[in-house]
């Protein structure tokens, strides 16, 4: 709960910052959000309490952000808190345990169920740097998403064993493509939802 608040504070504290400030901290990444997921998967000891960590940290990084904008904002951000706050609460039922389970599933399983593990994590973050980084290329924005990328295509080799990282970036490259294709339109859709109150 304590990682998930401190994203979600961080996320906040993100948004109070100009221009290019407020876009250079991982706290408002997709990426972001699905690695803090994994990662509190990663410290479970099995793979459904990994599944149940990213739940229980990414609604807590919704709770806290949302509970930021109720204390500090003021105007129409405030009016549509709460209808925002479920939304991304219903996002983060989805993600949380999802990127959770993956997880786990890195450090309990071993083979291809590993190796597809670290692929949803990986290519999540290669489909955002592709996606909102494309049409960047002179400003310090570009620099995240391309850094993004680089660690997208670094964590297989990182993260999975040498027999594994062939499948590993296999899985990695299918899901990029699909995520890559999906990642956009669908961050339009939930946050128009989010935004009408």
């Amino acid at each position: 709960m304590g990682l998930g608040a401190g994203l979600g504070a961080l996320a906040w504290l993100a948004d109070q910052l100009p221009y290019p400030w407020e876009t250079l901290i991982p706290a408002n990444a997709i990426g972001g959000w699905l690695a803090v997921g994994f990662l509190l998967g990663a410290s479970a000891r099995t793979v459904p309490t990994g599944a149940l960590r990213g739940l229980i940290g990414l609604l807590t990084g919704v709770v806290a952000y949302y509970a930021l904008i109720s204390i500090f904002a003021v105007g129409f951000r405030l009016i549509g808190a709460s209808h925002a706050a479920t939304t991304w609460g219903a996002v983060a039922l989805v993600a949380g345990p999802l990127f959770g389970a993956a997880g786990g599933a890195w450090r309990h399983w071993q083979g291809t169920g590993r190796a597809f593990a670290v692929s949803l994590l990986a290519a999540s973050l290669i489909a955002e740097g592709v996606a909102f980084g494309k049409l960047r290329t002179d400003d310090a924005v570009a620099i995240f998403y391309l850094t993004e990328i680089a660690i997208g295509l670094l964590l297989p080799i990182v993260l999975l064993r040498a027999r594994e990282r062939l499948a590993g970036y296999g899985a990695t490259l299918v899901l990029a493509v699909a995520m890559g294709i999906a990642i956009e339109p669908i961050t339009v859709l939930v946050r128009s939802i989010a935004d009408r109150f």
